[in-house]
């Protein structure tokens, strides 16, 4: 969706992460709840306000596409799971009701960003700009194309950059002292010298005997790691946009569309001006007028904008201006610049919210449309495309009935639609076929309904060109798996598991050893040798399961400072910290530290400031999902 990539434009460092929280209207509401009639169903009730279950459907999509986008096929695989998909639910319908409640404090503090503000937000917003400038053909296209008028865009950056007003309050409120800063420096370059013995699991695997009698017992006693997962067959229907018959368009449709569309094909005339602006004040009108008078007597525009203008920006190149068309700059500015007919002539004192202006114009780019020989094609492409569409949908639409008409089985349906049934063998949520694989179908697929009134499903939407409707022939519950079945895998585990165990028990021997001082001894007895580590640091090129355990040990008294620890393959190390060394001065990184900790307990007080509002605040939650939603 377009405010989608509006989101992605705003992704940075940790000074933008406070505008990340600002722009949450954008990701949580998305374009939907702008242009969709709220339905009546509430999620929730904040202070009086409330949060449409449409709106949290909205969102939930625009989320899910989110997180779908950053984990990639892993997150289809989640979504199988109910629970999950309520969570994220939850979670989104936790973020709006935050959301609402700091607009509620917004406005309780009369924060209001103003109007030069939001004209600077949206012209810099990079879904706007062309070759590093504000386009206005591009903002005109997008908002046209996301169904948003400016007017909507406009009051949803306010509100915005007037929650951002009340955030960088926060951020900017919190520090952290010197001296906090100095021991956190000190302590991150830490240095420790240790030493550590592997204990490799294989040496006690091959120690490991187990009769068959001590394999069943294992299996057992632990039936889950024997879990077959919960199994159907099923039927299913595939409805391929693809697999529909193109159509062809005639001319006259071509020139309709071209000429009800003639804006899109339009550029309205732009301008470039400079301007030398004067701050509001008791000389200010005196100021202006000697800088006109000086530019009448032949002294250079540019020059004095340099110099005299208080639009330090703009007066820093002249005076110039990006290219502007009409409309889009404050309302008496626009006037005159648009009221100027020449290069190089000068417009008469513009009064502005900003300032006392004087105007040039440097240059016009004249308003031009495409002809429609030019964009024929593209119309005709998107015309056969639509009617594909119209098409592709009348079939789902058809589907949809025979499938509810004839609920027993696919076969009507797939006579007369001209489709073929296919059927599934067995399988689980985590080995569906490729074809199905898609969580709306697998979790119509274990549904309960369709397995006990055995009827066809709903039709499910996988994308813009794919449909399908299942039938569930066949049902396995989940069970453990017989032992003659897993016998094989049984025994590895519980050699495994022995092997742990005995290698659990090596680690402490030694550790025994060390405190006494006989480790030698021990460690010759078992062919194994210790191994140095002088002068780590956190960031040394080690195992960081390694580095965590030795710098959460206490520094060595008079007793040896030690301690064992499991690897994920196994293996069991023991370790004694012999020393650890702690910068008495601070680094060139203190100011870095300080301003990271600072922005950390800015977040904190964001944090705290979102929880005391939900304390105080009367919050009712209602409905997690909207009564239509047949789809998750």
């Amino acid at each position: 969706m377009f405010f989608d990539k509006l989101r992605a434009g705003a992704q940075g460092t940790t000074s933008k992460i406070i505008l990340g929280l600002i722009i949450l209207s954008f990701a949580l509401a998305g374009v939907g709840s702008y242009v969709t009639r709220p339905v009546a169903d509430v999620a929730a009730v904040v202070n009086g306000d409330e949060i449409t279950a449409q709106a949290l459907e909205n969102a939930y999509r625009n989320e899910r596409a989110r997180l779908e986008s950053q984990l990639g096929p892993q997150f289809s695989q989640l979504l199988g799971d109910p629970a999950y998909v309520e969570q994220i639910r939850r979670s989104v319908l936790e973020q709006m009701v935050e959301q609402r409640l700091l607009d509620q404090k917004v406005e309780e503090l009369k924060l209001r960003a103003s109007d030069e503000q939001v004209r600077n937000a949206i012209r810099n917003l990079p879904e706007f700009q062309q070759d590093g400038r504000f386009d206005n053909d591009r903002y005109q296209q997008l908002l046209a194309r996301s169904g948003i008028s400016p007017e909507q865009l406009r009051d949803s950056v306010r509100q915005d950059l007037s929650r951002q007003m009340l955030l960088n309050a926060l951020a900017g409120s919190s520090f952290t002292l010197e001296a906090e800063a100095g021991w956190l420096d000190r302590l991150s370059r830490q240095q420790r010298d240790a030493q550590y013995v592997r204990l490799p699991l294989a040496d006690f695997s091959d120690r490991v005997e187990l009769s068959d009698e001590e394999v069943e017992a294992y299996y057992r006693q632990q039936p889950q790691q024997f879990q077959r997962p919960e199994q159907v067959k099923v039927n299913y229907l595939l409805l391929d946009a693809g697999a529909v018959s193109g159509v062809d368009i005639d001319e006259q449709a071509i020139e309709d569309y071209y000429q009800a569309n003639l804006a899109s094909y339009s550029r309205s005339e732009q301008r470039k001006v400079a301007h030398i602006m004067v701050n509001k004040g008791d000389e200010a009108q005196q100021k202006i007028q000697a800088i006109a008078e000086r530019l009448a007597a032949g002294e250079a525009f540019a020059e004095l904008a340099r110099t005299e203008s208080d639009d330090v920006f703009s007066g820093a190149k002249g005076g110039e201006l990006d290219w502007m068309e009409q409309g889009t700059m404050d309302p008496a500015f626009d006037r005159a610049a648009f009221a100027l007919n020449d290069v190089g002539e000068l417009s008469e004192v513009v009064e502005s919210e900003f300032g006392l202006h004087l105007i040039t114009l440097l240059e016009i780019q004249p308003g031009q449309t495409r002809p429609l020989a030019e964009v024929r094609d593209s119309i005709a492409e998107r015309l056969a495309q639509d009617e594909a569409a119209n098409a592709f949908y009348a079939q789902e639409q058809r589907l949809a009935e025979l499938a509810f008409e004839f609920p027993d089985s696919l076969d009507m349906a797939a006579q007369e639609l001209g489709l073929e049934v296919k059927s599934t063998g067995y399988f689980s949520t985590q080995d569906a076929p490729a074809e199905i694989n898609d969580p709306r179908v697998l979790s119509q697929a274990f549904s309960e309904r369709l397995r006990q009134q055995g009827v066809n499903s709903d039709l499910i939407e996988l994308d813009s060109r794919r449909a399908i409707v299942i039938h569930v022939t066949e049902h396995r519950p989940a069970a453990v798996r017989d032992f003659a079945e897993v016998r094989g895998q049984a025994r590895e585990l519980a050699l495994t598991a022995k092997a742990r165990e005995l290698a659990a028990a090596g680690a402490d021997a030694l550790l025994a050893a060390w405190r006494n001082g006989e480790e030698q001894a021990w460690l010759e007895q078992h062919g194994l040798a210790v191994t140095e580590l002088n002068g780590l640091t956190r960031e040394s090129e080690e195992d960081p399961a390694l580095l965590d355990a030795l710098f959460a040990m206490p520094a060595p008294t008079e007793q040896p400072s030690l301690r064992s620890l499991a690897l994920a393959d196994g293996d069991q190390l023991v370790l004694k910290l012999n020393g650890v060394t702690t910068p008495e001065d601070t680094s060139e990184l203190l100011a870095q530290i300080r301003e990271g900790q600072s922005g950390l307990l800015g977040q904190r007080e964001y944090q705290s400031l979102v929880e005391a509002l939900k304390a105080t605040g009367e919050i009712e939650y209602r409905r997690l999902t909207p009564q239509t939603d047949n789809n998750f």
